[in-house]
């Protein structure tokens, strides 16, 4: 019924998209919606929506495809057959944020502890300290390592340069590994460039699930730094400035996060703790 509107909408597709997997994802979403023959109207978008639902789909699979009727409905506009696009008047179902992982503090003593090689031991010790992003930690040089001060000169989003603390503890093992180079990139691979933000991952990937059974990214170790820093009362706004957030709408992800209190007993005796 609708065969010459699919492929009008197919070629429309082509001229505005390059990528197969987007076009083919597109037709498959329309197609589907056109095989009910719901209206061109927000009452066939919300009775396809409930379609979706009964189907047992996440609000997430349910945007995409009202993303495709989206663009449908605008190619549609385009040709005259409908006057508004009723998928932008209609309620979309809410996705559910997910709220970062992060590690109890014996989880990261576990981590931290079973790394021997000298450069990656420095490298997850500072990674945890500072709560870098993992690009941030890559274009690092040793010029910009403050021994004195315990602070780093870090780039962050959008051009800005900050200075950012790190423990003693992440010092005296970054000293160790450096063993007195005092120019060039941080971080070295076997080649002696510049070490990878694809490597860090798989360096950390490797050391977690061989020793807390946990895969786990460098964004891991940021949430969890951030997260013991707010257990231990850190103001908010503090750690916003800490993680470089530039709004404090992505700092305060982490009040919503279910967290066990650290007891005094341990935050007292703690290596990690006491160096910060």
């Amino acid at each position: 019924m609708h065969t010459a509107l699919i492929e009008e909408f197919e070629r429309y597709l082509d001229a505005r998209y390059s990528s197969h997997h987007t076009k083919r994802a597109y037709m498959k979403d329309v197609e589907e919606f056109l095989s009910h023959s719901f209206g061109f109207d927000i009452e066939g978008v919300e009775r396809f929506e409930s379609v979706l639902f009964k189907k047992g789909l996440s609000s997430k699979s349910i945007n995409r495809k009202l993303a495709s009727l989206s663009v449908f409905f605008e190619f549609l506009k385009q040709k005259g057959i409908v006057e508004k696009n009723p998928v932008k008047l209609v309620d979309k179902p809410k996705q559910k944020k997910s709220l970062p992982k992060f590690l109890e503090v014996d989880e990261l003593v576990g981590l931290l502890e079973s790394v021997k090689d000298k450069r990656d031991r420095a490298l997850l010790e500072l990674l945890y300290s500072t709560g870098l992003r993992v690009s941030e930690l890559v274009s690092l040089n040793v010029e910009d390592v403050d021994f004195d001060n315990l602070r780093l000169k870090v780039r962050r989003k959008g051009g800005r340069v900050m200075y950012v603390p790190f423990g003693r503890r992440a010092g005296e093992y970054l000293l160790e590994y450096l063993k007195g180079r005092k120019t060039g990139p941080l971080f070295l691979n076997r080649y002696n460039n510049r070490i990878s933000d694809r490597m860090v991952r798989k360096i950390i990937k490797r050391y977690a699930l061989g020793s807390i059974f946990k895969d786990i990214s460098p964004h891991t170790l940021r949430h969890t730094r951030a997260t013991h820093l707010l257990n231990s009362g850190m103001d908010l706004r503090l750690l916003q400035r800490f993680l470089g957030h530039s709004s404090i709408r992505a700092t305060q992800i982490y009040t919503h996060l279910n967290l066990k209190e650290l007891s005094d007993v341990y935050d007292k005796t703690h290596p990690i703790v006491n160096d910060e």
